[in-house]
């Protein structure tokens, strides 16, 4: 992954495409997904619920994220491993602190009080909640979602 790409990844929302062992697809939103390496991301399981029974039973996934400001969109497929305790859980613990700081100022941003008192409680929702795994999907392949000009 490009320097770019990892800091798309950190700045967007991006959706999470799971899929059962016979092939039936799940797609959720992830709010936080961060890139520890040039092939590593690293997101966690806060309310998974078919999406771990199918990270579990199936480990290929695919990422789709689009970035409005860079008019940029890609999906990266690889596999997911599950971590529930050590470095990779301590890891994503340490990060979801990080961007909960950072989400007080996109917060503050807000300037639709109905908007923002719903993004509060999303925030508040999230940091009194402790994750219940870390997922590590190792990036293989990379896709521009973009028409080629």
């Amino acid at each position: 992954m490009s320097e770019e790409i990892k800091q798309m990844l950190d700045e967007n929302i991006v959706y999470l495409a799971t899929s059962t062992r016979d092939g039936k697809p799940n797609v959720i939103p992830i709010g936080s997904a961060y890139a520890i390496s040039d092939n590593e991301i690293l997101i966690h399981d806060m309310m998974f619920v078919k999406t771990r029974a199918n990270l579990e039973a199936n480990h290929q996934v695919a990422i789709a994220f689009t970035d409005t400001k860079r008019w940029e969109s890609y999906q990266l497929k690889g596999t997911a491993k599950i971590f529930t305790d050590g470095e990779m859980f301590d890891k994503v613990v340490e990060i979801m602190k990080i961007k909960a700081e950072r989400h007080k100022d996109y917060i503050n941003a807000i300037s639709d009080p109905k908007t923002k008192e719903r993004a509060q409680r999303m925030m508040e929702l999230h940091m009194n909640l402790r994750p219940k795994a870390a997922v590590l999907i190792t990036v293989e392949e990379i896709y521009s979602n973009m028409p080629k000009m």
